[in-house]
């Protein structure tokens, strides 16, 4: 993958008094990204973003700000359980909008809390609990792994998609994570370049059918 000079901006709401589950933060983030994706108007900004390492970076808001600066991401609000998230084109930091620019990424961590059940219907994205990943970093490579995996489908599957879209995230461990990965119909697995809270060449998260962790 050839290097971009833009990243994606996903922004989270954070509601210190009634704060959403980890997992449904995660899964709120990741759909965020593909959808500002499969809604964009134009491929300008997009085109050596997504043909390089997609970086995306991930921000917290309160309620408030979040309302503003959600009102003008191409993603919508994304809403699963208590959790809110929503995604922009990629642009360069310089160009980022100063309220955006200004919010916190790193250090980000909801509580673990009861997440939505998943649907069989909906992709399920699984994480490498091993790597004890916060909700900031985990939301970015759960982001990562479903947008690689949309991007994969054909158009009839795609648009498909994008008419019912929905996603959730489970953690299992390192173990469990690299057989699950290697099955059949396991989405790309996604290598992490070790820039924030872990080793480079982690293997961090993908897509699995939510059949592949049933009984």
């Amino acid at each position: 993958m050839q290097p971009s000079d833009t990243v994606q901006p996903i922004l989270l709401r954070v509601d210190k008094e009634d704060p959403a589950a980890h997992l449904d933060a995660v899964a709120a983030a990741a759909l965020a990204c593909v959808l500002a994706y499969a809604r964009r108007d134009s491929d300008e900004p997009w085109q050596d973003w997504v043909h390089g390492r997609f970086t995306k970076t991930v921000r917290r808001a309160g309620p408030k700000p979040f309302a503003k600066l959600s009102a003008g991401a191409l993603s919508g609000t994304v809403v699963i359980g208590k959790a809110e998230a929503a995604a922009f084109e990629p642009q360069t930091y310089e160009d980022m909008p100063r309220a955006l620019r200004s919010l916190q990424v790193s250090g980000t961590q909801l509580p673990a809390g009861e997440p939505v059940p998943a649907s069989p219907a909906n992709p399920l994205i699984v994480l490498n609990q091993d790597l004890a990943m916060s909700t900031g970093k985990a939301a970015a490579q759960a982001a990562h792994a479903l947008l690689a995996w949309y991007l994969a489908l054909t158009p009839e599957e795609a648009k498909a998609f994008t008419a019912r879209p929905g996603a959730a995230v489970t953690e299992v461990r390192a173990g469990l994570f690299r057989e699950l990965s290697s099955s059949a119909g396991a989405g790309p697995l996604i290598v992490d370049a070790g820039l924030t809270e872990i080793d480079p060449g982690s293997a961090t998260a993908f897509v699995a059918p939510a059949a592949a962790l049933q009984p």
